[in-house]
């Protein structure tokens, strides 16, 4: 077996493992209909569709194209404050450009804006610290053109999004379930803010990877997860959840949103940025795997313990996310990761750094650069491919950092949470 086929093996298990916690939970709650979310949910969805037909389950599987882009667009007629949150959300890049381009703003319409607030068109691309990016939209939030302008995009992106989901049967069924890898919860609560503002009370169960943050409450909404919760503070320190993006990332663009063609609404892509090949042979794996285990009852929902697919995959995870080898590192460093809703940049998911770096993500040197966002997207890979010394220094750091972090975000949401009761 080449190194190659070593390593789609690897990622076909954890996906196949977890693929059969899906239906296992599905089953159990009577969900009989499964939307797998573009583009994360695209490898999950077709290992599924063959556990259904191999096993004869009473689950139809779907793959729903959407995006955090696509559904904002049309959530922010509400003008819900959540939906405003994520549109001002720090990223690696910050501009003016960045920020009004993700909520769908072409360039005539940014510079009306800029008009408005006073601020100078010429400076829209230069990169801002956290601080500046933060009095920024806090202008935007205040501008009436802002909001008259999101409004009308909004209200256009609203229509077709409806249509789509009707076509795509989400208003069919009281209850159904959707699948992503994680990490907020934010894609399941906008469709359910969506199908509620047309009266449609379908019950959501959403099947996850892992959530970083606890996601947001709402009536009618379950959110389950498999490896990893909010509060699973340890696992958190060391899993890489954008490299977990790039390796189940669709082999298709992002969705920008929804047109008519002759016969039905059709989602409109943007270009896609990482290598087809690499997923398509990782999906090849995994279908075949799902096929070989469902012979032998190696892995069947009878068959094992979950916990003991969830060990197994954790543990192949870490390998390669924390510890990963010379051989990962040369699968791994084609992929491209953008952290922006709009995917306006795309940087290598491995970069190599410098000492300093590294040490700035790591307590107290962190503190010193409170304004600068994390500079690495997969700090663990780019540690591997860097020529540094101390390189398990800087891992432990890392991870003690992620902790503290982690637990001082814990008890403060608590803390939030006990005032509001």
């Amino acid at each position: 077996m080449s190194n190659r086929e070593e390593f789609n093996n690897r990622i076909a298990t954890v996906l196949v493992s977890y693929t059969r916690w899906i239906l296992r939970e599905a089953q159990s709650r009577n969900i009989h209909r499964l939307y797998f979310l573009a583009r994360d949910g695209w490898l999950m969805y077709h290992i599924a569709e063959q556990i259904c037909r191999t096993e004869k389950l009473n689950i139809n599987c779907s793959y729903f194209y959407c995006s955090r882009y696509s559904l904002r667009a049309g959530a922010y007629r509400f003008f819900d404050d959540s939906a405003y949150e994520k549109l001002f959300l720090h990223s690696y890049r910050q501009t003016a450009s960045d920020m009004l381009t993700r909520a769908g703003f072409s360039k005539q319409k940014r510079y009306q804006v800029y008009e408005d607030i006073g601020f100078d068109s010429a400076k829209e691309l230069d990169i801002m610290g956290r601080q500046e990016f933060d009095g920024f939209c806090g202008i935007v939030k205040g501008s009436k053109v802002f909001r008259s302008i999101i409004s009308e995009i909004s209200e256009e992106a609203y229509q077709k999004i409806m249509r789509y989901i009707g076509q795509e049967g989400m208003n069919r069924y009281k209850k159904i379930g959707i699948v992503d890898l994680g990490w907020t919860g934010s894609l399941q609560y906008t469709l359910h803010k969506l199908l509620n503002s047309s009266r449609i009370n379908t019950h959501i169960t959403g099947f996850y990877m892992g959530m970083l943050d606890a996601p947001p409450r709402s009536q009618g909404s379950v959110y389950l997860t498999w490896l990893f919760n909010e509060q699973d503070i340890k696992i958190k320190s060391w899993f890489a959840h954008n490299l977990m993006e790039c390796i189940c990332s669709a082999p298709h663009g992002m969705t920008l949103g929804y047109e008519q063609d002759e016969r039905k609404m059709v989602p409109v892509f943007s270009d896609e940025e990482n290598s087809p090949d690499h997923i398509t042979e990782i999906k090849t794996a995994a279908v075949n795997l799902a096929v070989e285990r469902n012979n032998t009852g190696e892995i069947g929902s009878r068959d094992l313990p979950g916990n003991s697919e969830r060990k197994a995959a954790l543990k192949l995870l870490y390998q390669i996310m924390y510890s990963p080898s010379d051989m990962d590192i040369e699968r791994l460093k084609t992929y491209t990761f953008c952290d922006d809703v709009g995917e306006q940049y795309h940087k290598s998911i491995v970069q190599e750094g410098k000492a300093k770096d590294f040490r700035r993500e790591i307590l107290p040197f962190k503190l010193m650069h409170r304004d600068e966002t994390d500079g690495f997207f997969w700090y663990f890979g780019s540690l591997k491919k860097s020529r540094v010394h101390f390189k398990r220094l800087y891992k432990i750091g890392y991870r003690l950092t992620k902790k503290i972090i982690e637990r001082r975000k814990l008890n403060a949401c608590h803390s939030e949470r006990n005032e509001e009761s």
